[in-house]
């Protein structure tokens, strides 16, 4: 609670404010970034929640192989083993949060149910549930023996948070912050605090305006800038106990996440006008020619994320009609075979006979 307590404090450097003046430009273009990507919203939000899930569990280093990660991701498989049940209900919590994103309010019993219903059948019931820690008397240096739950200081940093947000005296997403790094220190719940902490800095951030992350995943980024993510948060939690936390730099960190997402959604959009103007079967057809000789429909999925299946297959299947391919095996899995010369094969070029 030490950081939304003393948020009055922190003086906000030019360099921050520069961004800001950047990420709300971006902001500005919601509704215009909607109205581009409509017609395929619905495709692109399940990719989003796809990329959620699989770069969570890479960023939390879980001992699951690829095949079987993208097996329980786009198959939904039955799980073997305690880490899978997780990332099934890894990826039912990115649904909910992309269903809800209106009506989310943030609540004690909301951030229990969250953990309750992710660690379901995953951790044991008595490691779901809040911290205890011994309270203090009113003698210095000294404890009188009793037990107080740390849902106390939950419900102290929610309390806050929201007298915070609505004398709407700060950017919501520098509240979040100091909601996020005070969360991690006084970690209330017995276990996976860290993991809990991450997803609500995410849902606050996506259900304040931050929508690119409707449409970019926001731990694939997370992901890809780990290294960074845990230096800023380890000096925003140092001195966190006296009520100094250096939060600038993870702010930073978020912000230029925050605006690589829009960066990518403005590239998507460019990919997905130009793509409008195409008849996608060719554009698949297209991709085809490029891939290596032998290919399976996930490399086309790779290149064409927001292309229909039933697209990919009608494709597929007018191919080997037409004797341009065959596949090799059948089922989901199976990988198909080019008849023709591939355009990225190499070409090598023999020295021209210039004897006329």
């Amino acid at each position: 609670m030490n950081c939304l307590t003393n948020i009055n404090r922190t003086q906000v450097p030019h360099d921050i404010i520069m961004a800001y003046i950047n990420i709300y430009k971006s902001i500005g273009m919601n509704d215009y970034n909607h109205e581009a990507l409509n017609s395929d919203y619905q495709v692109m939000v399940r990719q989003t929640i796809n990329n959620d899930t699989y770069y969570f569990v890479k960023f939390l280093e879980l001992n699951v192989s690829e095949t079987r990660l993208k097996s329980l991701i786009y198959k939904d498989i039955l799980p073997k083993n305690k880490d899978e049940k997780f990332i099934l209900n890894l990826k039912k919590v990115f649904i909910k949060i992309h269903k809800e994103t209106s009506t989310f309010e943030l609540m004690t019993n909301e951030v229990f149910d969250l953990l309750n219903f992710l660690y379901k059948d995953v951790l044991n019931e008595n490691k779901l549930g809040f911290k205890k820690t011994e309270k203090k008397s009113n003698k210095v240096n000294l404890y009188n023996g009793k037990l107080t739950s740390k849902r106390e200081d939950l419900d102290q940093i929610i309390s806050l948070y929201h007298s915070i947000t609505s004398d709407n005296k700060y950017e919501i997403s520098y509240i979040a912050i100091n909601f996020f790094v005070d969360f991690i220190n006084i970690a209330p719940f017995i276990e996976k605090n860290e993991e809990i902490g991450i997803l609500l800095l995410y849902i606050l951030l996506i259900t304040n305006s931050y929508e690119a992350f409707e449409f970019i995943s926001f731990m694939e980024l997370l992901n890809e800038n780990k290294d960074e993510f845990y230096r800023v948060l380890r000096n925003a939690s140092y001195n966190w106990v006296e009520g100094f936390s250096q939060l600038l730099p993870f702010h930073r960190f978020v912000i230029n996440v925050s605006l690589q997402a829009y960066n990518k959604i403005n590239l998507l959009i460019r990919d997905h006008e130009f793509d409008a103007h195409l008849n996608k079967s060719n554009n698949v057809e297209n991709t085809i020619h490029k891939l290596d000789d032998v290919f399976s429909k996930d490399d086309i999925r790779i290149a064409h994320p927001y292309i229909s299946d039933s697209t990919i297959n009608r494709t597929l299947k007018r191919l080997r009609d037409e004797e341009k391919i065959r596949p090799l095996g059948k089922g989901r899995s199976a990988k198909w075979i080019k008849l023709f010369e591939s355009k990225n094969k190499k070409v090598v070029y023999e020295q021209l006979d210039l004897n006329l």
